[in-house]
């Protein structure tokens, strides 16, 4: 296969179709070589990016942890013993490495060669490997001991030739291996030196414990000179297996294949992470980061197993050291549960894309799915000097990927591959971009990823925003990605951002535009109203709404219901995905579960006309409906709930005279009222154009402001309140209603109405400071139906 190939595709030999786990992918850099177990279950792969994998044919899930991974060599072939218990890797220039199949132990051996080695196999029986030397000749290694036997910790006597006449050739073998076909233009004759042999071994030589000081201080069977085919070449090889060796209860023992969605990730080379570890790991997979994400090298899309797989090396790095050290250095020091979750979040990295979406020409789902983006078309093959590139420091392959004429070339795919570009500068290896990410032909998916898209921002490594109308920040006051609904979230909830231009140049020379105290920073407070610790460091709770809601109040969506759908995500709430409810019955939604999430009176802190409700009139119709509030500092919860009668709220109701005016066969707007509770006096309400008829109405002010009463205590008004103008019809006070028949009734229709007028915010006199509260009795504390 080409070197730059990232994934194993596998075809079914009698249809000639690709199968349907096909393909596989999980490396960081092109395939060099392939083996199938003989059971034909299992995949063996090795890797430019140094590792070699197993991987289950039927499930595409990969077996274990990667083997190999070591800085100082690179696996160029891998082979499968018949037996499927041994995997053997011709690694660097001159040297051939052993794992344990089954447990993934590396055999603590190297088969040393003193030429460069060019190829190599396994006998059938399992008992030598032999190796292919650039010196025109082939190496036997005896394994057999490797296989059938179990070594103290001591090594073995190195057996070598008593005299010269060990050096021929013994004709006993003459018929055991036909020496001459496998080098017919050499022939075996007693004239030939040493260094003429038609077969050669490398004979072990004595071997010294593995010293500690080096990373890949592994026992190495150094060759001996060239000699002639020794008649004691099917002696075991000698070695001191360091770890454990294979031994032959191992030999019959089996990997079951694993479920691609229940398989919880495991290591045995080294410490394993601790069950709580893997644990976290699989449940942040599995459920705090996208469906499925952009895997850069190949730009295909890939599911959260190919992620799980991908990282599963990395969360091996989170030791127990790891841990209490992250304990002690946080202030104060933290639990384990609380820094277990930071640390999986550190390791599991990928990138997410932040832009204004164009009319057309946006890559979707389908044509991800459907078109091969991106394929190399310029491929560096290997050059026939290969074993002097390898001896140069196995430099990685450089491939040019230039799309195929089959591509799509759009705008909005040429602006994706840029994203990515970047991303790849970063070192990533994943992107999330919301046009093609996400199947919007399935609900349910659909459903899932606007529920969970402000968490996926949040769990970023860094959120790439391209800008499509700006070149330098001073453009940003009128950059069109500030007016957009979907891209207010997306700005609070990356921890780490990054700006680029439409030219696609970074617009600060800061790695995270996130930094306090930048000129950067100061134009975003102007055009986003959003202040600098919110915008560096904002934190989802159903709490300051009227605040948050003007931040978005000038924002426009495509879709109307997409404007309460985008705040889902600032208020730590979630609502059902229904688009065709509109606008005002999805932002009432949005509401209610903001009240029923925290109970914060901000919620209530806004003025002019409400939604169309059936049940309610003291709905806001939108986030506009919040511009002007006053700044009301939090005090309480209150207990708030939607009914069928109405939004049912506990207020403290100071009731207001109003001069009787003179109605002139037309409404009055703008009347006076007084409050002669408390000292407030006249109260100034501006009342938006609302037209007060001669009905006779009761008034009064419906205080949402204020500290509830807890058990039998009275409720406290501080100095600034905020409240509701209510009216309700006036009826004479019945004492005793008749049992029998009557036409006097009372019902829910006769109790208190939200007049939709401005703010209305005015101060106690009777309370000196702001520090101070005004007790009033409960009995003007009312539940009323709004």
């Amino acid at each position: 296969m080409p070197p730059d190939e990232q994934m194993i595709r596998i075809w079914d030999a009698k249809t000639g179709k690709p199968a349907a786990v096909s393909p596989i992918a999980g490396h960081t850099g092109g395939l060099l070589s392939v083996a199938w177990f003989p059971n034909g279950q299992r995949l063996v792969t090795a890797s430019f990016d140094r590792t070699i994998r197993l991987w289950i044919s039927e499930t595409g899930c990969q077996v274990g942890h990667s083997l190999g991974g070591q800085a100082s060599w690179m696996a160029n072939q891998v082979a499968v013993s018949s037996d499927g218990n041994l995997i053997a890797a011709l690694c660097g220039v001159d040297s051939i490495r052993l794992w344990n199949a089954i447990t993934l132990d590396q055999i603590k051996i190297v088969l040393q060669h003193v030429e460069s080695v060019l190829c190599m196999a396994v006998s059938a029986d399992v008992r030598f490997i032999a190796g292919g030397c650039g010196d025109n000749k082939v190496c036997l290694w005896n394994i057999e001991g490797i296989t059938q036997r179990k070594y103290d910790s001591e090594p073995l006597p190195t057996l070598e030739p008593e005299n010269q006449q060990d050096l021929a050739p013994d004709s006993s073998l003459s018929n055991q291996l036909p020496m001459n076909l496998m080098y017919p233009e050499v022939q075996s004759s007693p004239e030939y030196t040493v260094s003429q042999a038609v077969i050669t071994t490398h004979g072990p030589l004595p071997l010294e414990p593995p010293m500690t000081v080096k990373e890949d201080a592994d026992p190495v069977a150094s060759p001996a000179e060239h000699s002639h085919f020794r008649k004691w070449w099917r002696q075991p090889l000698n070695f001191w297996n360091a770890r454990k060796p294979l031994s032959s209860p191992q030999r019959i023992t089996e990997i079951e294949p694993c479920s691609d969605q229940t398989e919880n990730i495991s290591t045995n080379q080294g410490q394993s992470p601790a069950q709580d570890v893997l644990d976290e790991f699989n449940r942040y997979v599995m459920n705090d980061i996208p469906i499925r994400l952009i895997y850069l090298p190949t730009m295909e899309l890939v599911g959260r197993n190919f992620v799980k797989t991908h990282f599963q090396d990395r969360i091996k790095e989170i030791t127990e050291d790891l841990i209490a050290e992250t304990q002690a250095r946080a202030v104060p020091p933290s639990t384990r549960e609380r820094v277990i979750p930071t640390l999986v979040w550190r390791k599991v990295e990928y990138g997410i894309f932040s832009h204004r979406w164009l009319d057309t020409g946006e890559p979707s789902y389908q044509e991800m799915t459907e078109m091969k983006l991106s394929r190399t078309s310029n491929v560096r093959h290997l050059s026939s000097d290969m074993m002097s590139w390898l001896k140069e420091g196995c430099r990685a392959l450089h491939i040019s990927r230039n799309p195929s004429e089959n591509d799509v070339q759009s705008p909005g795919y040429k602006k994706l591959q840029k994203c990515c570009e970047e991303a790849r500068r970063l070192d990533l290896h994943f992107l999330w971009s919301d046009t093609c990410c996400i199947d919007k032909n399935s609900s349910a998916e659909l459903d899932e990823s606007i529920r969970s898209m402000f968490r996926w921002y949040r769990n970023s490594s860094i959120c790439i925003t391209y800008l499509g109308g700006t070149t330098v920040i001073e453009d940003l006051k009128s950059e069109e990605w500030f007016t957009r609904g979907w891209t207010l979230q997306e700005l609070l909830a990356s921890r780490k951002i990054k700006f680029f231009n439409k030219d696609w140049q970074q617009l600060t020379e800061q790695d995270d535009d996130k930094e306090d105290d930048t000129p950067l920073m100061t134009v975003l407070q102007e055009v986003t109203g959003i202040p600098e610790s919110d915008l560096i460091d904002f934190w989802p709770v159903p709490r300051y709404i009227d605040k948050r809601m003007t931040w978005a109040a000038q924002r426009k969506t495509t879709r109307a219901e997409d404007v309460a759908y985008s705040l889902m995500g600032l208020f730590d709430v979630s609502l059902q995905i229904a688009y065709g409810e509109g606008g005002e019955r999805a932002f009432g939604r949005l509401i209610e579960a903001i009240m029923q999430g925290g109970g914060d009176s901000s919620v209530l802190n806004w003025a002019g006309a409400p939604a169309k409700h059936h049940a309610s009139f003291a709905i806001p119709a939108s986030p506009a409906s919040f511009v002007g509030h006053p700044d009301i500092v939090t005090i309480g919860r209150l207990d708030m709930m939607l009914t069928s009668r109405g939004l049912r709220i506990p207020l403290v109701i100071l009731p207001l005279e109003m001069p009787k005016p003179e109605f002139i066969n037309r409404p009055v707007i703008n009347p006076n009222f007084r409050c002669p509770h408390h000292g407030i006096g006249e109260v100034r309400i501006d009342s938006r154009g609302y037209e007060f008829s001669a009905v006779l109405r009761q008034y009064a002010l419906g205080i949402f402001h204020y500290i509830p009463a807890e058990d039998s205590a009275n409720p406290g008004l501080p100095k600034q309140v905020a409240a509701y103008l209510l009216e309700r019809r006036e009826v004479g006070v019945q004492p005793d209603y008749p049992l029998g028949l009557s036409r006097l009734y009372r019902s829910f229709e006769d109790g208190w109405r939200r007049i939709p007028t401005g703010f209305i915010y005015l101060e106690l006199p009777d309370v000196p400071d702001f520090a101070s509260l005004w007790y009033v009795s409960r009995t003007c504390l009312e539940t009323v139906y709004l």
